[in-house]
């Protein structure tokens, strides 16, 4: 069974849903959660455990993200002075300018961890931590992300 954990329930879906997907490419059967659960918001760990007991699934593959950061700084201000001459004939001109400091933004990282549990008993069988950066092709980097955390379980024969 695959669990996206979030509050955005298109998002859980397609996430869900291509994770079943590329299951099925490799000759495994998945079951999206919202199908056995529903996609009502957060779902209650009981009614996880026990969809999880009726579905037959044999290991349980979570992912949610554990936190987002976003860099930024600050560039500090300057006193710059500014010099004009004439030809040479007439005397320098000089102008001060103040730059005030200037807040900058970057890109937001989002850092989620997937795990595999063992839906008999729970137990921990694999688990993958990724930094993401922000992208504005949500699509893309969906794909691109499933993609890394099979490569990964794939390389780790857990899958």
């Amino acid at each position: 069974m695959v669990v996206g954990v979030t509050t955005d329930d298109l998002l859980r879906r397609t996430f869900e849903d291509r994770m079943v997907a590329l299951l099925g490419k490799r000759g495994l059967k998945g079951i999206p959660a919202y199908a056995a659960v529903g996609s009502r918001g957060q779902v209650v760990e009981a009614d996880l455990r026990q969809a999880i007991a009726k579905s037959g699934a044999e290991g349980v593959l979570v992912t949610r993200v554990t936190r987002v950061d976003r860099s930024s700084g600050t560039v500090p201000g300057a006193t710059v002075m500014v010099g004009v001459g004439f030809y040479g004939y007439y005397s320098t001109v000089w102008q001060t300018v103040e730059i005030a400091p200037q807040k900058v933004t970057g890109p937001s990282w989002t850092v989620s961890e997937t795990r595999l549990f063992d839906a008999k008993n729970g137990a921990l069988a694999w688990t993958g931590v990724m930094d993401t950066r922000e992208n504005d092709n949500l699509g893309a980097a969906l794909t691109q992300y499933i993609d890394v955390i099979f490569d990964a379980m794939v390389s780790d024969r857990v899958l």
